[in-house]
């Protein structure tokens, strides 16, 4: 088990919550006893890999989520990727960090200048067609 401060200690006893130990599915390296299965493990843990860097709905409930769905451009769809370090869009699609990461003031002024650049160069597109 891992050994938590005295400050992670105290927080899990205001939230009670018990501590557990993670199964090999949940370990970000392979435990040893995991590395004498190697067909097996390798798949489940790639499997697990795609699972962790889908990316998913944004929570709507949350007002920067709010601020960012009424700065996106028409035709544009918000995702989160939960591996992004930065925000970018692919082809119709904002991907971006989750709205934790999103809330460092770096994140978001790069966050509104790639919404600001996306809206400008879809508008220049639309006005030349």
């Amino acid at each position: 088990m891992t050994t938590l401060s005295y400050s992670q200690q105290q927080l899990l006893k205001v939230l009670q919550i018990s501590q557990v130990k993670l199964t090999d599915a949940f370990a970000s390296q392979l435990l040893p006893a995991a590395e004498s299965e190697p067909a097996q493990s390798s798949s489940d843990n790639i499997t697990s890999l795609k699972i962790e860097l889908q990316s998913v709905a944004p929570d709507l409930s949350q007002l920067l989520a709010q601020d960012i769905a009424a700065a996106l451009a028409d035709g544009l769809n918000w995702q989160i990727e939960p591996a992004a370090v930065h925000s970018h869009i692919d082809q119709y699609q904002l991907l971006t960090p989750p709205l934790l990461a999103l809330q460092r003031a770096e994140q978001k002024k790069a966050l509104w200048a790639l919404l600001s650049s996306y809206e400008k160069s879809s508008s220049e597109q639309s006005s030349h067609e």
